[in-house]
């Protein structure tokens, strides 16, 4: 990769290098340095991190951190935005699994849907039941008001 000089920072091309692969290059401090050409790189690391003989590469590194992290943030409007271009790519091309569930995480993303679960107490030792107190826990359970007819024996 080809480096160049940030006037603005007051960056040289190694500095500017090394703040790229420190923050992009997913790397250490030393192996940025290493990269970056430094002859010394532990040490040359260090003097660039320590904020005060490079305060200038300190605070590049810091608006690189930031810019990368305002990009790579997950917010409600950029997966929303997200689902809604996967929806629309499937339905065209005909995925229309994928495009109902990107419309489903859309819905619950907006609050439109609820997630909602129940939990019966079931718990009944049936083994102590007779058949017409089976019957009535079945019913009591589903809500059954008229009970099981004769054809069901």
């Amino acid at each position: 990769m080809q480096f160049e000089s940030d006037p603005e920072l007051d960056l040289t091309e190694m500095q500017a290098a090394f703040v790229w692969y420190y923050t992009e290059g997913a790397c250490g401090q030393t192996e940025a340095a290493r990269r970056a050409g430094f002859n010394f790189p532990g040490a040359s690391a260090s003097k660039l991190l320590d904020g005060e003989t490079h305060p200038n590469v300190v605070k590049a590194i810091r608006m690189k951190q930031e810019e990368l992290r305002a990009k790579y943030a997950i917010t409600p409007e950029k997966t929303g935005s997200m689902l809604w271009k996967i929806a629309e790519t499937s339905f065209e091309g005909g995925n229309y699994n994928a495009a109902v569930s990107a419309v489903k995480e859309l819905n619950q993303l907006a609050g439109l849907t609820i997630q909602r679960s129940q939990n019966l107490n079931i718990n009944a030792n049936v083994d102590k039941m007779n058949k017409e107190d089976i019957k009535a826990r079945l019913n009591e359970l589903l809500g059954m008001e008229a009970g099981f007819d004769s054809k069901d024996r």
